[in-house]
């Protein structure tokens, strides 16, 4: 027996968790903080860091547009 899917019972998608978008802005944020103040660390170590705070920010803007896809597409989160 299949269930329609015009059905009043059926329950709405799960919205989307924002906790690995806040951990991924967490440590962007700590990252960048960490290259603007530049600590007495060697360069490449510096470089290193700016490197993966980008990749992070990357890895932020993936997820938003992940999350806000999923909200808009018809029979999404809302």
């Amino acid at each position: 027996m299949t269930i329609p899917d015009d059905d009043p019972d059926q329950k709405p998608a799960k919205p989307a968790s924002l906790v690995p978008g806040v951990v991924l802005l967490i440590l962007a944020g700590v990252l960048i903080v960490i290259t603007l103040v530049k600590p007495d660390l060697p360069q490449w170590l510096t470089v290193t860091i700016a490197v993966a705070a980008i990749l992070v920010v990357i890895l932020l803007l993936i997820y938003a547009f992940r999350v806000f896809r999923d909200v808009t597409r018809p029979g999404g989160s809302r």
